[in-house]
């Protein structure tokens, strides 16, 4: 009876987890969107860094909607070479990985090699134990150390923007405030395991899991030293209460050693019954486990648990009618790690993860805790809030609740946008000449060195070139200055991916230029497929996309994106410094933000258009023939009436359409029509609309002439 239970409550576990999220297809998404941002940079003397490798829940795939999870970063740093003993390649200033009895648990402190009399190391006395830049520390035994602390330093001022909160979490330094909040760590990187790091390959297990692959894989990792956060005391497993505390001078010595593309590798190695458990797993932390010891009990403590579970227990066990035992075994795990006041690290040796975590009586709570649970048979898991998990165990028809649909449609079309289209709030933060150059830069070294995300590189790198030369252009423009050869280069090699936004940023530009048959020439070969859904990130919400728009279920990740691509058109975004290549009328769009409105919404900063209304627009203005500048007022008077009448689904910047009929309406001398436009669209819009601005402009204009006819 018991185990037809658990069969029963696994099977509806199973399907709650596809319902949020948790399918094949979406971890595979997860998985290869966050992976994209691992970067190789280019190499340079002033370089703080040279790599940056995604890590944690969102590249594992193992994260919900309701997790609300942060992208975790590794930036690899050219700080200094870091070798093993006995593995010097004769370069001056390598730092040895050292261990000894000052190391606390999980560190070790690196020693510089001998370096050349020529660059020698000064200190301000033979007394002085630190260099002069402060850097270097000299011990007792004359041996020049590395201190952990200055670099972190750097990298923290490096960080640091005027719109971005910067903190130290632990080794790591948490960012937010920005569009993409998440933790960034610095590390210094050894290309060989050291001993303690073996232990993985070493250790007598059953061998079914990890992967072979994955153990070959993991053998070439090597390993990364960072900032160990706050070193408080050390916890000798054979002296439970023996507690030693350490110094300021001490602890600036240590580098912790962390395995984390290790970790990765592993959590790719995971079918998708085992990811669902670490889920479930992650959830019982954060809602029962978490207040007990706050953040104490971490997510690492979990999946070093979920590793020994899966290595302990045979393949066979891992099934969807079976997860709630498999979560129980997990959760057995941990219970006796915390009844041996020990839990060992998985990838490295003679490291208990409890050490300036948790007290003896807080280890005492959780194992009893965790002991209701298992007798429970995971019955408490009604009651998680996270997702509505619960609420759906319980109620499988609540139609109040998202559907597995909409929970798909929405993680998809969040990594579209962000991953795609890019980030349009902050475009004006980034728009500046080392931006750009370091972006290009950047990507195109990721582009000559990377196979797999050749698209997505590529589409990223022909949008910065049309940024780019959108910016040079103004820049030009405003100082009457010739538009050199290079700028129209960077504007037509952007149109090799076929994004729309770059054809009418282009076509945008020659029309302020007056290059209008060129401009006319460019925009018939935009197209615009009628079955395309225009949808702006900052008004729409992508639930209401869902309905409108379905991708087609596939393992590829790639094929999923590009499928949004073909159905999904975007608005075209100009910030101030590309408000030369914008027709003067539109530049009003950049100030129409009212006194008081949320200074978070740096779009409105910017001039936003729906594309097709800004293509008609752009058609009617570059045009000679008057039938034709007819047609394309139509096209936009029925753009409105469609909009307006719910048939294009989404009326987002739905006043700046309006705005530009009634500057066409001004082109013809229409002045009352243009009123009645702009009027309409303060109807729809009332605040942070530039149609203000175009109804006092055009009062003032009646006012004054009036003046000047009497007599």
């Amino acid at each position: 009876m018991e185990r037809q239970i658990i069969n029963v409550n696994s099977l509806k576990v199973c399907e709650v987890m596809e319902d949020i999220g948790v399918t094949e297809e979406i971890v595979n998404l997860r998985q290869y969107m966050v992976y994209k941002y691992e970067v190789r940079l280019p190499i340079k003397n002033n370089s703080l860094y040279n790599a940056l490798l995604p890590v944690g829940s969102q590249v594992e795939g193992s994260t919900t909607i309701g997790m609300k999870s942060d992208t975790d970063i590794i930036c690899v740093s050219c700080y200094v070479k870091v070798i093993l003993q006995g593995q010097s390649e004769g370069c001056q200033g390598e730092a040895l990985v050292v261990k000894d009895e000052m190391c606390c648990s999980q560190c070790c402190i690196l020693q510089l090699s001998p370096i050349d009399p020529e660059n020698k190391i000064n200190f301000a006395s033979n007394d002085d134990r630190f260099d002069e830049t402060g850097h270097l520390f000299r011990d007792k035994q004359g041996r020049i150390l590395v201190l952990n602390k200055p670099i972190l330093d750097v990298f923290t001022s490096d960080l640091k923007k005027p719109t971005i909160n910067v903190e130290q979490h632990g080794p790591a330094i948490r960012l937010s405030g920005s569009i993409q909040p998440g933790d960034f760590t610095l590390a210094l990187h050894c290309p060989s395991l050291s001993e303690d790091c073996q232990v993985m390959f070493t250790r007598p297990k059953p061998g079914h899991w990890p992967k072979q692959q994955t153990i070959t894989d993991a053998k070439r990792c090597g390993m990364f030293l960072i900032h160990p956060g706050n070193i408080g005391s050390t916890y000798d497993r054979c002296n439970s209460i023996m507690k030693i505390k350490f110094t300021s001078d001490y602890s600036l010595l240590q580098w912790r050693i962390a395995t984390n593309t290790i970790e990765r590798l592993l959590m790719f190695d995971l079918n998708i019954v085992q990811m669902r458990a670490y889920i479930l797993t992650k959830m019982i932390r954060k809602e029962f486990l978490g207040p007990l010891v706050d953040n104490r009990l971490s997510t690492f403590h979990m999946k070093t648990s979920l590793f020994f579970t899966i290595e302990q227990f045979p393949q066979n066990i891992w099934r969807d009618d079976n997860i709630v035992q498999c979560v129980l075994y997990c959760l057995n795990t941990l219970r006796r790690f915390l009844k041996r006041r020990y839990c060992p690290h998985y990838t490295i040796a003679s490291v208990n993860l409890f050490e300036n975590k948790l007290e003896v009586f807080e280890m005492d709570q959780l194992e009893t805790v965790i002991s209701a649970m298992i007798h429970s048979k995971l019955a408490f898991v009604y009651w998680i809030q996270m997702d509505n998990f619960g609420q759906r165990l319980l109620d499988e028809n609540n139609s109040q609740l998202s559907t597995k649909e909409e929970n798909r449609s929405l993680i998809i079309f969040q990594f579209f946008f962000y991953n795609f289209c890019g980030s349009e709030i902050e475009k004006d933060v980034k728009q500046k000449r080392t931006f750009f150059n370091s972006h290009i830069e950047i990507t195109s070294f990721a582009l000559a060195n990377d196979i797999a995300y050749r698209y997505e590189l590529k589409k990223t790198l022909n949008d910065t070139f049309n940024q780019k030369a959108s910016f040079e252009a103004s820049r030009c423009i405003k100082n009457n200055i010739v538009i050199s050869e290079a700028v129209y280069e960077m504007f037509r090699v952007s149109l090799l991916t076929g994004q729309i936004s770059c054809y009418l940023k282009y076509a945008s530009m020659l029309v302020c230029t007056q290059q209008y048959e060129k401009a006319e020439s460019l925009l018939n070969e935009v197209y615009i497929a009628p079955d395309m859904v225009e949808f702006s990130l900052f008004l729409d919400d992508f639930k209401a996309l869902g309905k409108q728009v379905k991708i087609a279920k596939s393992i590829s990740p790639l094929n999923i994106m590009m499928d949004c691509s073909r159905k999904i058109v975007t608005p075209v975004s100009f910030s101030r410094k590309e408000s030369h290549c914008l027709p003067k009328h539109l530049v009003y769009e950049m100030y129409r933000r009212n006194a008081g409105t949320s200074k978070s919404e740096y779009w409105k900063d910017n001039a936003l258009i729906n594309a097709r209304p800004f293509l008609f627009y752009l058609q009617y203005l570059s045009s000679r023939h008057t039938h034709a500048k007819q047609v394309y007022v139509l096209n936009i008077e029925k753009y409105l009436t469609d909009t307006l009448k719910g048939r294009n689904k989404f009326n987002s910047h739905i006043e700046t359409t309006l705005n530009i009929l009634g500057h066409i309406h001004e082109l013809e001398n229409n002045i009352w029509a243009a009123c009645a436009s702009y009027a309409k669209s303060v109807f729809y819009v009332p605040n942070d609309n530039a149609a203000l601005w175009h109804l006092f402009r055009l009062l003032g204009q009646q006012v004054y002439s009036k003046q000047d006819d009497t007599p």
